[in-house]
């Protein structure tokens, strides 16, 4: 062999150990910037604007010197780096494909995947010109972060940031999409850091182990061994997580004190968690969710006691968020897992996030990332956090990727086995049982612990974003065509039975503070870590390094359940629901009582799978077949629009109504074709037997026939994907008369109201009217699905109809409360419009940062006063909280409604429990 043939065979050898067998194919990617970069051709980004925004009270500009320390843009892929991705990423889960387990790191998929180096150069000296600072490039080469002032940042994205004011809390956000230089805007599928709104935790809840003090029940770390089996992987087999790192994700400095005090009570080897600081920490501690991240990262590493924690955090940034820390743990691939707590009702993120998250979500598994990403805790109604529900069913995001593992809440239900019986020992034991009472594995049902005050309950739900995968399949399964959630649960029980934990210096004496008291933490975000602690066991088991990482899990865990040994690794929960009551009249609840999902054999839509056997899930795992990896439906987004044909008419529809539906190119790719292929005509979220219908030319007509039904339903579409596209859906809210039975109608059934603050909109008058011989009293209520200093009243409180006649009613909007007015409001922190009203299940407005912790905690005040039996629990779901706002303002002053816009139900409901709806939007300046 020559010495020149030497040399290459040596270079080629070295190549593919650095870009691995999997890069052969790949090209090089190709640069999309060809023309002049200037300022007077620019482009918007869209969706860019928080919808908190509309619930603000605005100030004006913000102050132009503020520096804004994190503000990236996001590049897009290619329709062919997209149909790469696509195949590589179902190459990666096959076992017969030569790709199998071969995971790229950051630099191969920046090589494959990424941002042309041309390109990014030209980005990156318009910023610099602009007289911003570079402060990151990805290394995966998607991402570049800048930082400047509010006035630079103005100036260089063509946009504007306001102060604005929340609930009393001063903020600053975009209220324009920026523009930015067609030739970047066309790269560009997000932007972040534009905003400081940032996720709050304020919920409570009450949990139990077993206690010398009170006989009460909490989870210590050598409980949740025995109950899910771990203590043969860690006492036997000496795997422990020895090796494996994982990345819990965070937005605060955290007490290395606490976490050490915590390991130290429950008898655990010490183990010094590694701070990861991304792109824009500013170190602090945020009193908000300093909770949160003691509890993912003391759990994570308590489940998995020797793996190395990475615990990424942007500390106190002013506008980073845990949605950077999320993205920096991906793109430098900090570790094979991440837990991920915080998230929040798809309807209330951007079509602009959803689109850029889920894109680094598929790095993550081409990476061989595991992600687990908490369901949440409204139930089934992931938009609420307090009863009634007027938001209708919706699920959590991330959680609802199909990139990601969703983990869901199941609670203990010992049955009448109870206190010192048989799944309890009467005194917890010592530390070096990680000390644990627990005997056994003990019964599980669905986690519902809402009450008047709170919901409290595992989320779970279908999406109304995206397609079915082809791996969830299954018995059980529901076949309604989209992504259903949560996947796997494990305990998360507020009151039955919750975790131990150390924050704060709350542990001076084992887990007690100096006063005896307890702190203790429930809610699916104790489920994400665990999970991550799990299947770090797991992949230690199957070697460790790069070989042992598993990316996406999902395929495997639905080929496990749909294997023979699922019994002997899920724990079927076939018991309870995740029900929320809800707003009478409200979408998915037009006769009041509540709403959501039972468990069932199998899969269903309060547990998934249920939990797990952890020591049988480790011996079976090798030997699972993965569902779906010979998927042909594309990732390319698409967006799916329901309108009404009848002169655009929703109200009070009777017989026919005739639809539109139009599916679209949802993303930022300008060279693909229509969307081909089939939709599902659905109702209420169920599909209509036989209604399938063929798109030409990304559009179809149908009409909706059912003279069954009365009332406020939704009747949708779900596009179910082609070659290039994934599925998605979208949804017409409309109110429905009987044709051939007894009803009324009730119009207008939406309505535009604009009101000064403190004054008196114009009464808006609503007509109902006999059908088919109805006759009888129908009454009028309003309720707003937002916080509103307000005031209502109806000429006429009802309507006393006679068959074949009408009657009206005019409603007073006064946009102020005095002290001798009790509102009939409630208030909810959680943003989000009335998305479903406009016709399109993706019309979806928001901003990347407004995130929710799903977890619960007591002060140990509050634990205190629980043992001695006064309790009640409150607190909401995501960790929002929600409560009543009737109480007069004291003194008897006037309380004027703070600008924004808001959303107002009116229903008129019949003796016999027919009720109609009408929506006004409400905007108050």
């Amino acid at each position: 062999m020559s010495i020149r043939s030497n040399l290459v065979s040596r270079f080629l050898v070295s190549f593919f150990a650095v870009f691995g067998p999997s890069f052969a194919n790949a090209a090089t990617p190709q640069a999309r910037i060809r023309t002049a970069i200037t300022d007077a051709d620019r482009a918007p980004v869209r969706e860019t604007i928080s919808p908190r925004v509309k619930q603000s009270a605005d100030l004006g500009e913000a102050s132009s010197g503020r520096t804004l320390s994190a503000v990236t843009l996001h590049f897009s892929l290619t329709t062919a780096q997209q149909a790469d991705l696509t195949q590589l990423l179902a190459d990666l889960q096959n076992p017969s494909s030569p790709h199998y387990h071969q995971w790229l790191n950051p630099q191969q998929y920046g090589a494959r995947f990424g941002l042309a180096s041309a390109d990014m150069a030209k980005v990156q000296s318009w910023l610099t010109g602009k007289g911003l600072q570079v402060v990151a490039v990805a290394p995966s080469q998607n991402s570049i972060t800048v930082s400047g002032t509010i006035g630079q940042i103005e100036s260089a994205f063509n946009t504007s940031i306001h102060s604005l004011t929340e609930n009393g809390v001063q903020h600053i956000s975009n209220v324009t999409d920026p523009q930015l230089p067609s030739p970047i805007a066309n790269l560009v599928v997000g932007i972040t850091g534009l905003n400081d709104f940032k996720p709050h935790s304020r919920a409570i809840v009450r949990p139990h182990f077993t206690s010398s003090t009170t006989g009460n029940h909490y989870i210590a770390p050598g409980d949740f061994y025995t109950i899910y089996d771990l203590n043969p992987l860690l006492q036997q087999q000496n795997i422990n997580g020895s090796g494996i790192s994982i990345a819990a994700i965070g937005q605060t400095d955290i007490s290395l004190a606490d976490v050490a005090a915590f390991r130290s009570a429950a008898g655990l080897p010490a183990n010094v968690p590694t701070i990861v600081k991304a792109t824009g920490y500013v170190a602090g501690t945020v009193s908000a969710d300093i909770d949160e991240a003691q509890l993912d990262v003391e759990w994570s590493g308590a489940v998995a006691p020797n793996a190395s924690i990475q615990f990424v955090t942007v500390g106190a940034s002013s506008t980073a968020s845990v949605v950077d820390a999320l993205l920096y743990a991906i793109t430098n691939n900090v570790a094979p897992i991440i837990s991920l707590s915080y998230g929040n009702c798809e309807s209330a993120w951007g079509q602009s996030s959803l689109n850029t998250l889920n894109q680094y979500f598929q790095q993550a598994n081409a990476q061989g990332i595991t992600i687990f990403s908490a369901s949440g805790d409204s139930g089934a109604t992931d938009c609420d956090t307090a009863p009634p529900a007027d938001f209708g069913l919706a699920v959590d995001f991330p959680g609802s990727s199909p990139f990601v593992t969703s983990a869901g809440g199941t609670m203990f239900n010992e049955g009448s086995a109870t206190g010192t019986t048989s799944y309890w020992n009467s005194n917890s034991s010592s530390s070096t049982n990680n000390a644990g009472s627990a005997l056994s594995y003990i019964p599980e049902v669905v986690w519902n612990e809402s009450n008047s005050t709170g919901l409290s309950a595992g989320g779970g739900g279908a999406s109304a974003y995206f397609a079915k995968p082809a791996w969830q399949v299954g018995t059980g399964v529901p076949q309604d065509n989209v992504r259903d959630v949560p996947d796997i649960s494990l305990n998360a029980a507020a009151s039955h039975d919750g975790y131990l934990f150390c924050s704060q210096g709350s542990c001076t004496n084992g887990f007690r503070n100096s006063a005896g008291n307890l702190n203790v933490v429930g809610g699916t975000s104790a489920v994400a870590p665990s999970l991550a602690g799990i299947f770090a066991l797991i992949e230690q088991q199957l070697g460790g390094g790069t070989t042992g990482r598993l990316g996406n899990i999902n395929p495997m865990v639905y080929g496990l359940a749909n294997g023979q040994f699922a019994s002997s690794v899920f724990h079927d929960i076939t018991s309870g629901n995740n029900n929320s009551s809800c707003q009478l009249g409200t979408t998915d609840c037009p006769s009041g009582g509540s709403i959501g999902y039972s468990a069932g054999t199998g899969y269903d839509l309060t547990t998934g799978w249920g939990s797990l056997d952890v020591a049988n899930l480790a011996a079976k795992w090798s030997s699972a077949t993965p569902t779906g990896t010979t998927s042909t439906t594309g990732t390319a987004l698409s967006n799916t629009t329901v309108t009404a044909t009848n002169n655009g008419n929703t109200c009070g529809v009777s017989g026919a109504l005739n639809l539109t539906i139009t599916v679209t190119n949802a993303s930022t790719s300008t060279s693909l074709g229509a969307p081909t292929g089939n939709v599902q005509i659905v109702l209420d979220g169920k599909p209509i037997s036989g209604a399938v219908v063929t798109l030409s030319n990304g559009t179809v007509s149908y009409s909706f026939t059912n003279s069954q039904i009365s009332g406020s339903h939704k009747v949708g579409a779900v596009y179910l994907g082609d070659s290039t596209y994934s599925g998605s859906q979208g949804t017409l809210a409309a109110d429905f008369t009987y044709s051939n039975q007894s009803d009324f109608s009730l119009s207008p059934c939406t309505n535009n109201t604009t009101v000064a603050s403190g004054a008196t909109a114009s009464g808006i008058t609503f007509t109902v009217a006999s059908l088919n011989g109805f006759n009888g009293p129908v009454t009028f209520n309003v309720v707003a699905t937002s916080s509103i200093a307000a005031s209502y009243s109806f000429s006429a409180s009802s309507v006393n109809l006679a068959a074949g006649a009408s009657g009206t009613s005019t409603l007073t909007i006064t946009a102020s409360q005095t002290t001798t007015t009790t509102s009939s409001l409630r208030k909810n922190d959680r943003p989000g419009s009335r998305w479903y009203v406009a016709g399109s299940g993706i019309t979806l407005a928001g901003l990347l940062f407004f995130v929710m912790p799903k977890r619960r905690r007591f002060t140990p005040l509050l634990v205190l006063l629980l043992s001695m039996g006064a309790f009640s629990i409150s607190g909401c779901g995501g960790g929002s909280s929600s409560s009543n706002n009737n109480n007069p303002t004291p003194g008897g002053t006037t309380k004027n409604a703070t600008a924004g816009t808001y959303i107002l139900d009116v229903t008129a409901t019949a003796s016999n429990g027919l009720v109609h709806t009408s929506t006004i939007t409400l905007k108050v300046q």
